[in-house]
Protein backbone atom coordinates (compact mmCIF):
# COMPACT_ATOMS: atom_id res chain seq x y z
CA UNK A 1 0.00 0.00 0.00
CA UNK A 2 1.26 3.46 -0.80
CA UNK A 3 -0.14 6.10 1.47
CA UNK A 4 -1.47 9.49 0.47
CA UNK A 5 -0.36 10.91 3.82
CA UNK A 6 2.43 13.47 4.03
CA UNK A 7 4.47 13.15 7.19
CA UNK A 8 6.49 15.96 8.74
CA UNK A 9 9.81 14.41 7.87
CA UNK A 10 11.67 17.19 6.13
CA UNK A 11 14.63 16.24 3.96
CA UNK A 12 16.67 17.84 1.24
CA UNK A 13 15.63 15.28 -1.36
CA UNK A 14 12.13 13.88 -1.57
CA UNK A 15 13.47 10.74 -3.24
CA UNK A 16 15.04 9.54 0.03
CA UNK A 17 11.81 9.94 1.98
CA UNK A 18 8.77 9.44 -0.26
CA UNK A 19 6.28 10.26 2.49
CA UNK A 20 8.04 13.45 3.63
CA UNK A 21 8.42 17.05 2.51
CA UNK A 22 11.38 18.90 0.99
CA UNK A 23 13.69 20.88 3.30
CA UNK A 24 16.88 22.72 2.44
CA UNK A 25 18.96 21.81 5.51
CA UNK A 26 21.14 18.80 4.68
CA UNK A 27 20.48 16.84 7.90
CA UNK A 28 16.70 17.05 7.76
CA UNK A 29 14.16 17.70 10.50
CA UNK A 30 11.75 15.21 12.08
CA UNK A 31 8.89 16.35 14.33
CA UNK A 32 7.65 13.17 16.01
CA UNK A 33 5.30 11.96 18.73
CA UNK A 34 6.26 9.15 21.10
CA UNK A 35 4.07 7.37 23.64
CA UNK A 36 5.87 6.19 26.77
CA UNK A 37 3.28 4.03 28.47
CA UNK A 38 4.20 2.46 31.78
CA UNK A 39 2.46 0.41 34.43
CA UNK A 40 1.26 1.82 37.74
CA UNK A 41 3.29 -0.53 39.92
CA UNK A 42 6.24 -0.90 37.52
CA UNK A 43 7.22 2.58 36.26
CA UNK A 44 10.34 1.35 34.45
CA UNK A 45 8.32 -1.17 32.40
CA UNK A 46 7.40 0.61 29.18
CA UNK A 47 5.20 -0.58 26.32
CA UNK A 48 7.31 -1.41 23.26
CA UNK A 49 6.73 -3.48 20.17
CA UNK A 50 8.42 -5.24 17.32
CA UNK A 51 6.80 -4.03 14.15
CA UNK A 52 4.91 -6.30 11.82
CA UNK A 53 6.61 -5.63 8.47
CA UNK A 54 3.41 -6.60 6.59
CA UNK A 55 1.48 -3.74 8.20
CA UNK A 56 1.22 -0.49 6.19
CA UNK A 57 4.18 1.17 7.92
CA UNK A 58 4.20 3.95 5.31
CA UNK A 59 0.66 4.90 6.32
CA UNK A 60 1.08 4.32 10.07
CA UNK A 61 4.30 6.20 10.69
CA UNK A 62 5.94 7.17 7.42
CA UNK A 63 8.46 4.34 7.17
CA UNK A 64 9.55 3.18 3.73
CA UNK A 65 10.37 -0.48 3.00
CA UNK A 66 14.11 0.00 3.58
CA UNK A 67 13.58 1.44 7.06
CA UNK A 68 11.02 -1.25 7.92
CA UNK A 69 13.59 -3.91 7.08
CA UNK A 70 16.34 -2.12 9.02
CA UNK A 71 14.23 -1.75 12.18
CA UNK A 72 11.98 -4.81 12.16
CA UNK A 73 13.86 -6.78 14.82
CA UNK A 74 14.22 -4.09 17.49
CA UNK A 75 11.95 -2.73 20.19
CA UNK A 76 10.09 0.42 19.19
CA UNK A 77 7.93 2.79 21.16
CA UNK A 78 4.50 3.50 19.68
CA UNK A 79 5.51 6.57 17.67
CA UNK A 80 5.10 8.43 14.42
CA UNK A 81 6.24 11.48 12.57
CA UNK A 82 3.52 14.11 12.73
CA UNK A 83 1.33 14.39 9.67
CA UNK A 84 1.47 17.66 7.79
CA UNK A 85 -0.77 20.13 9.69
CA UNK A 86 -1.37 17.70 12.56
CA UNK A 87 -0.96 18.83 16.18
CA UNK A 88 1.06 16.70 18.62
CA UNK A 89 -2.14 15.89 20.59
CA UNK A 90 -3.86 14.75 17.40
CA UNK A 91 -0.81 12.66 16.57
CA UNK A 92 -0.91 10.98 20.00
CA UNK A 93 -4.61 10.11 19.52
CA UNK A 94 -3.87 8.75 16.02
CA UNK A 95 -1.11 6.52 17.43
CA UNK A 96 -3.47 5.25 20.13
CA UNK A 97 -6.15 4.50 17.54
CA UNK A 98 -4.03 3.04 14.76
CA UNK A 99 -1.19 1.34 16.63
CA UNK A 100 -2.80 0.47 19.96
CA UNK A 101 -6.34 -0.45 18.98
CA UNK A 102 -7.97 2.65 20.44
CA UNK A 103 -6.50 2.25 23.95
CA UNK A 104 -7.15 5.35 26.04
CA UNK A 105 -4.60 5.62 28.86
CA UNK A 106 -4.46 8.95 30.62
CA UNK A 107 -1.60 10.94 29.13
CA UNK A 108 0.41 13.69 30.76
CA UNK A 109 0.95 16.84 28.73
CA UNK A 110 3.70 16.44 26.17
CA UNK A 111 7.28 17.05 27.11
CA UNK A 112 9.12 18.60 24.19
CA UNK A 113 12.70 17.60 23.48
CA UNK A 114 14.55 19.28 20.65
CA UNK A 115 18.05 18.56 19.43
CA UNK A 116 20.32 18.83 16.45
CA UNK A 117 22.87 16.05 16.29
CA UNK A 118 24.57 13.40 14.22
CA UNK A 119 22.55 10.22 14.78
CA UNK A 120 24.68 7.48 16.32
CA UNK A 121 23.29 4.88 13.93
CA UNK A 122 23.54 7.14 10.86
CA UNK A 123 26.84 9.06 11.19
CA UNK A 124 26.62 10.23 7.57
CA UNK A 125 23.59 12.35 8.51
CA UNK A 126 25.05 15.55 9.96
CA UNK A 127 22.99 18.20 11.72
CA UNK A 128 19.80 16.16 11.85
CA UNK A 129 17.07 17.94 13.78
CA UNK A 130 14.51 16.23 15.99
CA UNK A 131 11.56 17.83 17.71
CA UNK A 132 10.04 15.12 19.89
CA UNK A 133 6.70 15.32 21.68
CA UNK A 134 6.92 12.76 24.49
CA UNK A 135 3.68 11.68 26.14
CA UNK A 136 3.96 9.70 29.37
CA UNK A 137 1.00 7.63 30.45
CA UNK A 138 -0.03 4.64 32.51
CA UNK A 139 -1.66 1.48 31.23
CA UNK A 140 -4.44 0.29 33.52
CA UNK A 141 -4.60 -3.16 31.92
CA UNK A 142 -2.33 -5.51 30.02
CA UNK A 143 -0.98 -4.30 26.68
CA UNK A 144 -3.55 -4.24 23.90
CA UNK A 145 -3.48 -6.94 21.25
CA UNK A 146 -2.91 -5.42 17.81
CA UNK A 147 -1.51 -8.30 15.74
CA UNK A 148 -1.88 -6.53 12.41
CA UNK A 149 0.46 -3.75 13.54
CA UNK A 150 2.94 -5.50 15.85
CA UNK A 151 4.61 -8.91 15.77
CA UNK A 152 5.13 -8.53 19.52
CA UNK A 153 3.80 -5.86 21.90
CA UNK A 154 4.63 -5.92 25.59
CA UNK A 155 5.85 -3.98 28.60
CA UNK A 156 9.60 -4.30 28.98
CA UNK A 157 11.63 -3.23 32.01
CA UNK A 158 14.02 -0.84 30.32
CA UNK A 159 16.60 -1.24 33.11
CA UNK A 160 16.98 -4.91 32.14
CA UNK A 161 17.01 -4.32 28.38
CA UNK A 162 20.07 -3.89 26.21
CA UNK A 163 20.58 -0.77 24.14
CA UNK A 164 21.14 -2.97 21.09
CA UNK A 165 17.61 -4.40 21.46
CA UNK A 166 16.06 -1.06 20.45
CA UNK A 167 15.63 0.28 16.93
CA UNK A 168 15.44 3.81 15.50
CA UNK A 169 17.34 5.19 18.52
CA UNK A 170 14.25 4.75 20.71
CA UNK A 171 16.53 3.97 23.67
CA UNK A 172 17.71 7.58 23.39
CA UNK A 173 14.09 8.75 23.58
CA UNK A 174 13.65 6.76 26.80
CA UNK A 175 16.84 8.25 28.21
CA UNK A 176 15.61 11.78 27.48
CA UNK A 177 12.89 11.28 30.12
CA UNK A 178 15.19 9.62 32.65
CA UNK A 179 14.45 5.99 31.76
CA UNK A 180 18.01 4.84 31.20
CA UNK A 181 18.65 1.72 29.19
CA UNK A 182 21.79 0.83 31.08
CA UNK A 183 23.14 -2.35 29.53
CA UNK A 184 25.21 -2.17 26.32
Amino acid sequence: MTTERRFCRFTRTAEGHPFGLRWEEPGGLCPSTFLLLGQARRPTSILVGRLNPKAPRDHLEGLDAERVEAHRGGWLLPASHLLHRETPDESARRILDEMLGGARPSLEPARVVSEVSTPRRFPETHNHGDISFLYRGTLSASPPSVPTVWDDLRSVDVRAARRSEFARSHEEVLESVGLAVERP
